[in-house]
């Protein structure tokens, strides 16, 4: 899989990767990317921006939803490379920077390798380097608040996967950017739709659980999801269907 690009909403693209999703939120000129994929996906990533008729050199900033090596791949490279900043939520800092790492551990991931699409899964993400994931040595952090960036997200804190992750929230082009607070498709999963992601993958499942409560009253009519299609349907659908899935 190349990269597919789907606008979800007036000046918002899905990008998805064979592993990873990143959002391309566009405002004239300018963009704000929402994650960044693997090390791995970067010429997947800048061909996203060309297939919506831009740059990297375009991208005005990237808004992390959190710090893990799949969604923060070329971050650091942007803000080196193009002078982007960085953002993420003052708790999600320092998992970004690598000051305090929150991921799922190896020897948990060897425990899980029995099952061939956890092993198929783990020779694909060490393929695309996420055990050399550059991690960003600049970060500018941000409160629960609207971002001051091109569409002016809404940064909903909704921690669980990790201390500070957040979605995103589009209220004027009815789209929530969920990233991790949950998926609909995953390589290491059994079935598709809404859920939580395995909670070997988390920081604390049951506060994740507890955080799509706040997902739930958001107005939107699509979800995008750090991993999976995207969901057509309100944010409420969304979490009652993650929750049900268990």
């Amino acid at each position: 899989m190349d990269v597919e690009v789907t606008e979800v909403g007036p000046g918002v693209h899905h990008a998805r990767a064979k592993h990873v999703s990143w959002a391309l939120v566009t405002e004239g000129d300018a963009v704000t990317l929402i994650d960044t994929g693997f090390p791995g996906d970067r010429e997947r990533l800048f061909r996203s921006l060309e297939l919506i008729g831009r740059r990297a050199s375009d991208v005005d900033v990237v808004v992390l939803t959190h710090g893990h090596p799949d969604h923060l791949g070329s971050a650091e490279h942007l803000r080196s490379a193009y002078g982007v900043p960085v953002l993420a939520h003052e708790s999600e800092v320092p998992n970004a920077s690598g000051a305090r790492v929150e991921q799922v551990s190896e020897w948990t991931l060897l425990g899980q390798s029995w099952r061939p699409a956890v092993l198929r899964w783990v020779f694909d993400a060490m393929r695309l380097g996420v055990i050399r994931v550059e991690r960003v040595h600049e970060l500018r952090d941000f409160e629960e608040a609207t971002l001051d960036v091109p569409g002016r997200p809404v940064a909903i804190h909704t921690p669980g996967h990790t201390s500070g992750h957040c979605s995103l929230h589009l209220p004027d082009r009815g789209v929530l950017l969920a990233g991790d607070a949950l998926m609909t498709e995953h390589a290491v999963g059994r079935d598709a739709g809404p859920q939580l992601l395995p909670a070997y993958f988390n920081t604390d499942t049951g506060l994740a659980r507890r955080s799509l409560e706040r997902l739930r009253p958001l107005a939107a009519e699509v979800v995008v999801p750090g991993h999976g299609p995207t969901f057509r349907g309100t944010p409420a659908r969304a979490v009652e269907l993650a929750l049900a899935h268990g």
